[in-house]
């Protein structure tokens, strides 16, 4: 008896596989960078792993005060994964270039989008973050209650 349970235990043990269960690490540089007025990201200290705000006139506005939108259309937020580290003007190209390539991404389905406005002396400055933020597809599930995504400066 002694034999069958050593024999399942070690069959259990080297028969288990845990997948490719890869979840985003998300850990993300303070500095926020931005293309144009309504384009908004994060990259890591690598620059291989991105996190993307697109938004419109509609909620980059010049009204200080706070403002909150829901994620749907035009409003995306997209997480990408890339082979290597990406350029400064990846997302400032109307075609993005080739490489690097995009290993992973991610759209997010849900999540509110809280943008607090301020006027600085050279323009205006977006405290952006995100609550219930969540990244579904047919592999993986990633869910934030809060993101704290930072700040970002559009210029005059």
């Amino acid at each position: 008896m002694k034999k069958i349970i050593f024999l399942f235990t070690i069959f259990t043990i080297t028969s288990c596989n845990d997948g490719d269960f890869d979840v985003p690490a998300f850990e993300f540089t303070e500095t926020v960078s931005t293309c144009g007025q309504y384009i908004f990201y994060k990259t890591n200290t690598e620059k291989t792993e991105t996190l993307v705000i697109k938004l419109s006139s509609t909620e980059i506005a010049k009204t200080v005060g706070t403002k909150s939108f829901p994620i749907s259309t035009p409003i995306i937020v997209t997480y990408r994964l890339f082979d290597a580290a990406i350029g400064s003007d990846y997302f400032c190209q109307s075609i993005p270039p080739a490489k690097p390539l995009v290993i992973k991404e991610l759209i997010a389905t849900s999540g509110i989008i809280n943008i607090v406005t301020s006027e600085t002396t050279t323009g205006y400055s977006y405290a952006i973050t995100i609550t219930d933020l969540l990244f579904l597809d047919a592999k993986d599930r990633i869910f934030y209650q809060s993101f704290p995504f930072g700040t970002g400066t559009i210029l005059n």
